[in-house]
């Protein structure tokens, strides 16, 4: 394109390299455009492609060892409607629930982030374990599960 024979490395830097006489070759396209909708339907081809691939991956985990009935009485389990859903902090798994059970608000943290955004869930009703012993997760107090 410059119309210049091989250059050294050791030339670069002399400001006589290209006389002001010097022809210049027509202008070639070292690239071509890519248009936008061709790369949205190559990143459209890799998110199917990825779906594909974690679905044929995917296997259910073996059911755990069987409870007794008297164990499963044990649990109180209740419906309440989610106030307020935030995702908590510096936690890639975990949303932070208000629930209204009808007695009490309460604050539920459950590791659900990767499959719900919060957004969806404030408003619906949703069925937790209610009498779960309080355990703190990344500070917050979580009543149930």
């Amino acid at each position: 394109m410059l119309n210049m024979n091989s250059v050294d490395w050791a030339d670069l830097g002399k400001t006589d390299l290209l006389p002001p006489e010097q022809q210049l070759n027509k202008p070639e396209l070292l690239f071509e455009k890519i248009e936008d909708n061709v790369i949205e339907e190559q990143i459209q081809k890799l998110l199917d492609t990825k779906k594909v691939n974690e679905a044929s991956e995917y296997k259910a985990k073996p059911v755990c060892g069987n409870i007794e009935f008297d164990d499963f009485m044990k649990l109180d389990i209740r419906v309440g409607t989610v106030l307020e859903c935030k995702k908590v902090p510096k936690a890639d798994k975990l949303l932070q629930f208000k629930i209204d059970d009808g007695l009490k608000t309460r604050t539920i943290v459950s590791g659900i982030a990767k499959c719900y955004n919060p957004e969806e869930l404030t408003g619906k009703q949703i069925c937790f374990v209610a009498n779960l012993a309080p355990r703190t997760l990344k500070g917050i107090v979580s009543e149930g599960m």
